[in-house]
């Protein structure tokens, strides 16, 4: 009995230190993606589409194939030519806002003329060194601008020091 009673106080043990551990990287990753400083991104926008404007203002000049958006249960994706996808509430023209903007190719640009082809130093110089950089499985890593005051994540695709795509959406989206 006092042999099994060693080995589950070893377990939760290490249990514990696993907890502690996942703890700690998470509230150290917060930590880091605070202390990267603010970008205003108040007028960003990709081809002249912007976050939190209604859908419908761009329904009459363009041509999209509609699609439920399965991750967002309650969202629609527009797509446009396989390259560019608008995500927005489903439900009411009301609710037809515009949460993320998705671009794929060179035609599209941000407001600062960042598109998929620009070098990863073009992108730095047009936005500037307050970025969160992450590792992805798709791309060679993921560079990241935050505005906190709009609450409004920019991210750019990387792939072979150019950007390989971009996403504009409202953070915690």
């Amino acid at each position: 009995m006092g042999v099994l009673n060693i080995r589950i106080k070893r377990k939760s043990f290490w249990i514990l230190i696993l907890i502690v551990l996942a703890i700690i990287c998470i509230i150290g990753f917060k930590f880091y993606e605070y202390q990267t400083k603010t970008t205003d991104l108040s007028n960003e926008n990709i081809d002249h589409i912007y976050l939190l404007d209604n859908m419908e203002s761009y329904e009459t000049n363009h041509h999209f194939s509609i699609s439920q958006d399965v991750s967002h249960p309650g969202y629609k994706v527009y797509t446009i030519d396989e390259n560019k996808r608008i995500t927005v509430k489903s439900g009411s023209h009301k609710n037809n806002v515009i949460y993320r903007i998705e671009a794929f190719d060179s035609n599209s640009k941000t407001s600062k003329n960042v598109s998929v082809g620009t070098s990863e130093k073009d992108l730095i110089t047009a936005y500037g060194e307050s970025y969160i950089e992450r590792s992805s499985d798709q791309t060679d890593k993921v560079m990241e601008y935050v505005d906190r005051d709009k609450n409004i994540l920019l991210s750019f695709f990387i792939y072979k020091n150019k950007v390989d795509g971009i996403n504009l959406e409202a953070k915690d989206f």
